[in-house]
């Protein structure tokens, strides 16, 4: 993955969803176990969709005949979130490839940035399960959408 747009600011997200950190997301020392990033994460592209107006990507996808299959993830940590604290998953689209995309999610504390993930979706034809090209019609969404405007590859 190309990490050079992982500063990314927070005002450059165009998803933010504020949530409190739960007892059962901590470990045994008080911060938030590292795979419940992940399912942050699952919150932050979730909403996006929901942003999107299409509230869950199944649906989204399943108008086409297709749905999406995650198959990279890469995190990076650079702060704790703590019992109790709130804070903001940002979600945006990156990087759109000829069959697949990538979802950047950060999570913040209020300014400081504690978590990068990206997360690469493979978009795949319902019938047989292998990649098929990207519509049209979801880049060109998006990229209306974005404040900034995910790479092409």
């Amino acid at each position: 993955m190309d990490r050079s747009n992982w500063d990314v600011p927070l005002g450059d997200f165009r998803v933010h969803e504020t949530v409190r950190v739960r007892f059962n997301e901590i470990d045994g020392q008080n911060i938030v176990f590292n795979g419940n990033y992940l399912i942050y994460a699952d919150i932050g592209v979730t909403e996006y969709f929901r942003a999107l107006g299409e509230g869950q990507p199944g649906p989204y996808f399943h108008q086409y005949g297709t749905d999406i299959r995650e198959v990279h993830v890469e995190i990076d940590y650079h702060g704790s979130a703590r019992l109790d604290e709130q804070i903001t998953i940002a979600s945006r689209i990156s990087r759109f490839g000829r069959t697949s995309f990538t979802v950047h999610c950060a999570i913040f504390r209020e300014a400081e940035r504690l978590t990068d993930i990206e997360i690469s979706y493979a978009h795949i034809d319902l019938d047989g399960g292998g990649a098929t090209p990207l519509p049209g019609s979801f880049i060109a969404e998006v990229r209306r959408f974005e404040k900034r405007v995910p790479v092409q590859d």
